[in-house]
């Protein structure tokens, strides 16, 4: 099963970049590795607004979640377990003094690596001495460096994983057909969902282009082809479609 995602807003657009960023770390081995993806933290990280626009993204699914507290029909202990992670995270983010990626600013070799990151091969042993000599380490010297530079972002990390989390969990999923490969619909611009999730099982060469803003959203399912550009897929196509609710 493939699994596609769309953000319907520049906030959501943010988390889902942070998230891929992120999850590079989890697959790196060694420094040099690991210097791409910390840079581009260091880019967010820059952002004078990224700390606010946490907050109040949490802030407004706060408020979401307090008013399906109010109906009778929801179940309310997993409610109440994410309004409780909410404010456990708002109240992490308004203590914060320090800016995110403050440990990262400091460091050496980030800022070598990052005036080389342009530069084909930039990032060779000959290019930047520190790094050859931090590649002739030995693993149990490294480790602890990159983990120090990991948990120095953990509260962004985790606050970004809390709200995808909740966007995710709390789509509303539906079988739907594309015929002659599209397909669109309008939304309500008065509580337009944040996320598009699509879940596709058929042929592993189509996949989904999809845009859309807070009024409406369009899918075009397309072939991948091995010597040439995509091609628009013409018969009817078969996916569940997820919207969320926050």
């Amino acid at each position: 099963m493939a699994v596609y995602e769309h953000p319907l807003h520049e906030r959501a657009r943010m988390l889902l970049r942070l998230e891929s960023v992120f999850s590079q770390l989890q697959h790196e081995g060694n420094l040099r590795h690991a210097l791409r993806p910390y840079n581009e933290l260091l880019d967010f990280c820059g952002r004078p607004e990224l700390r606010l626009d946490l907050i109040l993204e949490l802030e407004r699914l706060g408020q979401s979640l307090a008013l399906w507290a109010e109906s009778p029909d929801v179940d309310e202990s997993p409610l109440q377990a994410w309004q409780f992670r909410i404010e456990q995270h708002l109240k992490r983010l308004r203590e914060r003094r320090e800016p995110f990626g403050e440990l990262l600013r400091h460091q050496e070799i980030i800022q070598l690596a990052r005036g080389r990151m342009g530069v084909a091969g930039g990032l060779a042993d000959c290019d930047l001495p520190l790094l050859a000599f931090w590649n002739q380490q030995p693993a149990d010297r490294v480790r602890p460096l990159l983990e120090r530079w990991e948990q120095s972002l953990e509260l962004l990390q985790s606050s970004v994983d809390l709200i995808l989390a909740l966007l995710r969990d709390s789509c509303a999923w539906s079988a739907v057909e594309a015929p002659e490969g599209r397909y669109g619909s309008p939304l309500d611009p008065r509580r337009p969902p944040s996320l598009i999730r699509l879940d596709f099982t058929g042929s592993s060469d189509f996949y989904p282009k999809i845009s859309g803003g807070i009024h409406r959203f369009h899918i075009q399912w397309l072939q991948w082809l091995d010597q040439s550009p995509a091609r628009a897929i013409e018969s009817t196509i078969a996916f569940q479609l997820g919207l969320s609710a926050l």
